[in-house]
């Protein structure tokens, strides 16, 4: 990957990173008076040679090149000659991106994508289950002993993968006025398990995620500013608010069908 913004060793140009070693060549005489000519410029040669050999240019026609580049030497400016030190040091001091193979580098933060779903919780004898892993509805024979669930519905009761329900590590915290939107992070604490005296989540009116209206309606009416953080049965965390529970949500007809909104983050940080 090429780099950006600040210039590479190449951009500097042949004659003048010369110019850099030329400039080392006028030091070295100034400081050690006493040398020859011919001694300054062997030691001159063995810099550039050392140069040459850093960067694999295997070509004896370069060395050569560069004996004739010699005799510019005394004409190269101090200020030319410091502006080009102080390219070369930005160079030298510039990290270098770490290059991938593929479809280049990956953002480390990755967008968690909002997921809506409906689950048919009509059936009041067996429950429903899902999993924020795959997606989807799961199949569970025993899941009391099975770690495959996150989350189950029969009608308006909710269990988690948790406590005495299940295996797995699963508890939530109930945020209060609040948007979805607005929890971006798992709270570090205030977790519950389900119970034997209760749910987690709590099936019961203004308690838990939902209202009941009562006569004549009758109707189950999701609050939608209360959201849910789950612990999964493996640890990860989601966030999910319930957006309803009729099948023609507009009308509210054919009841059991819970639609919530969630996001999963799959690497156990919390982070929505």
């Amino acid at each position: 990957m090429r780099r950006v913004g600040k210039p590479s060793r190449s951009q500097l140009g042949f004659s003048s990173l010369i110019s850099l070693h030329c400039f080392n060549f006028r030091k070295i005489s100034a400081e050690t008076p006493s040398l020859t000519m011919f001694t300054n410029r062997r030691i001159l040669m063995e810099r550039i040679r050392g140069f040459v050999n850093q960067y694999t240019i295997a070509s004896l026609m370069i060395v050569f090149g560069i004996v004739g580049l010699l005799s510019s030497c005394d004409s190269v400016d101090d200020e030319n000659l410091n502006q080009l030190l102080q390219a070369e040091e930005a160079v030298e001091t510039t990290p270098t991106p770490t290059e991938t193979t593929g479809q280049g580098p990956v953002d480390a933060l990755i967008a968690l994508e909002s997921m809506t779903f409906t689950i048919d919780a009509t059936n009041r004898e067996a429950w429903t289950y899902f999993s924020f892993g795959s997606g989807d509805i799961v199949e569970v024979e025993d899941a009391a002993n099975s770690e495959a669930w996150d989350i189950g519905f029969q009608r308006t009761q909710v269990k988690l993968n948790g406590g005495i329900s299940g295996p797995g590590m699963g508890s939530v915290v109930m945020l209060t006025e609040t948007t979805f939107e607005a929890v971006t992070a798992a709270p570090a604490d205030g977790y519950v398990a389900d119970t034997e005296d209760t749910l987690a989540i709590v099936p019961q009116s203004e308690k838990g995620w939902y209202i009941y209206t009562g006569p004549p309606a009758h109707w189950i009416l999701p609050l939608e500013d209360r959201v849910f953080v789950v612990k999964a049965a493996d640890g990860t965390f989601a966030k999910l608010r319930f957006i309803g529970y009729y099948k023609d949500k507009e009308n509210k007809k054919d009841s059991g069908f819970i639609t919530f909104e969630y996001v999963h983050q799959p690497d156990g940080s919390g982070n929505f």
